[in-house]
């Protein structure tokens, strides 16, 4: 047994006084009948969806009425033309784009699209210090221990060295000294 099977008829889905006159099956859009006589339709695709009003109930012209048209009425939307079920969505795709926006800016921050790795800093050495290659494993402490020298004095001749982020191939001022 389906799991809906309980609500396969209009009566049990539909409010009551409501009842299906029709199907658009170049739109796929159901129109329905409310008791007072004003007309709906559903969502494109959608039988029991969301249901908007399309005309509102014919006025009652009683039999001696000389007011009757003679003319079939025509009915005009209560608030203007009928809106597209992709108007409707276009605030959802506004939240997609937001979210995949956010998602970009993260996925830029994760993988290193924030931090100075491709910026590489240009040190010209002055007379009293000599150009070192920095070198796989090479650290600031084992360079400045390997020329006898203290970090204190290899860090104020090279001025904005990060000596966490040395990357191989950069290029720092060794005081000979």
């Amino acid at each position: 047994m389906a799991r809906w099977s309980e609500y396969d008829t209009d009566e049990e889905r539909l409010p009551e006084g409501m009842q299906r006159i029709g199907y658009d099956a170049d739109t796929q859009v159901y129109t329905f009948r409310d008791a007072q006589g004003g007309i709906w339709e559903s969502a494109p695709g959608s039988q029991y969806g969301h249901l908007r009003r399309v005309h509102d109930a014919p006025p009652s012209y009683g039999e001696d009425d000389e007011s009757s048209p003679t003319q079939p009425l025509t009915y005009a939307a209560p608030d203007g033309p009928p809106v597209s079920w992709r108007q409707e969505m276009v605030p959802l795709l506004n939240w997609f784009l937001l979210v995949g926006l956010f998602l970009l800016v993260i996925f830029w921050l994760i993988s290193g699209g924030g931090s100075k790795r491709g910026t590489e800093v240009v040190r010209t050495c002055g007379e009293d210090t000599t150009p070192y290659t920095i070198k796989s494993g090479d650290t600031c402490w084992a360079i400045a221990e390997a020329r006898s020298l203290s970090l204190d004095t290899l860090l104020e001749k090279n001025e904005g060295l990060d000596c966490d982020k040395l990357s191989v191939g950069e290029i720092i001022c060794v005081p000979t000294a």
